[in-house]
């Protein structure tokens, strides 16, 4: 786990690992199911779009309650990098697993 600052009403503690929100939010957000999706999944390999990729990056805004800034965002290319981002905004000792 890496220790990331936290938004309300999102469990970085382990509980929830990027790697499920993020397969909650494709299938919310792209009514997309997705099984073979790891921490190192290329996100734009995943199938959606570009509105489809903005529209999860809201979907975490809202659910952490930050902002991902344009610069952070370019440096977004897998499951992985969104929670090496994710950490860098949320509170400390807020902890978010991969």
């Amino acid at each position: 786990m890496v220790p990331v600052s936290g938004g309300a009403g999102f469990a970085c503690d382990g509980r929830r690992p990027v790697v499920k929100l993020f397969k909650e939010a494709a299938l919310e957000v792209d009514n997309r199911k997705l099984d073979e999706v790891s921490a190192a999944s290329i996100i734009s390999q995943l199938g959606m779009d570009s509105v489809a990729q903005m529209e999860l990056v809201s979907w975490f805004e809202e659910r952490l309650r930050v902002r991902i800034p344009d610069e952070e965002l370019q440096k977004i290319r897998t499951i992985s990098d969104l929670r090496d981002v994710l950490a860098r905004l949320l509170p400390p000792g807020t902890q978010i697993a991969a």
